[in-house]
């Protein structure tokens, strides 16, 4: 490909291929040929995405935090990206930085009517605080996201 969206989409199959070496490449170049002034918020989640397929946890999370960023700029944070980085944080042991993203995603995906997706970044928030040694918050916390999954 010769143009960089085009880049962009044989590195999302590649990711899909779980060939995330190939994929990096792909973004990477997809953004060299970008005017400097442009980001690409699906680039950016897409290669934190390989970057995570190869356990590059602080790569991955510097392209999600640049996403985020972002995506503040012109305000809509999407919550899966929030709950990825949170993964990364998680990942490098960066636990309180985690549960900080893991509760904004939820409060995100609750306010959005995303119930799933509200279940799973309050699970990860809860074990966050487990990890944390918030064990009484985190086991109530677990019992509210059960009944609310309709487990109990």
């Amino acid at each position: 490909p010769t143009e960089p969206v085009w880049l962009e989409r044989r590195a999302q199959v590649l990711v899909d291929l779980k060939r995330f070496k190939e994929a990096i490449a792909d973004y990477d170049a997809a953004e060299g040929m970008y005017s400097s002034e442009y980001r690409s918020l699906g680039m950016l989640s897409n290669r934190a995405l390989a970057y995570e397929g190869l356990a590059d946890w602080k790569n991955a999370g510097k392209d999600y935090s640049e996403a985020i960023k972002y995506s503040e700029m012109i305000g809509a944070v999407p919550p899966y990206v929030l709950n990825s980085r949170g993964n990364c944080y998680n990942s490098l042991g960066e636990y309180e930085k985690a549960l900080d993203d893991y509760l904004r995603a939820a409060t995100i995906f609750q306010s959005s009517r995303n119930l799933s997706g509200a279940i799973y970044a309050s699970s990860n928030a809860a074990l966050m605080k487990a990890e944390l040694g918030r064990i009484d918050e985190a086991i109530e916390d677990m019992e509210r996201v059960a009944r609310r999954s309709g487990e109990r």
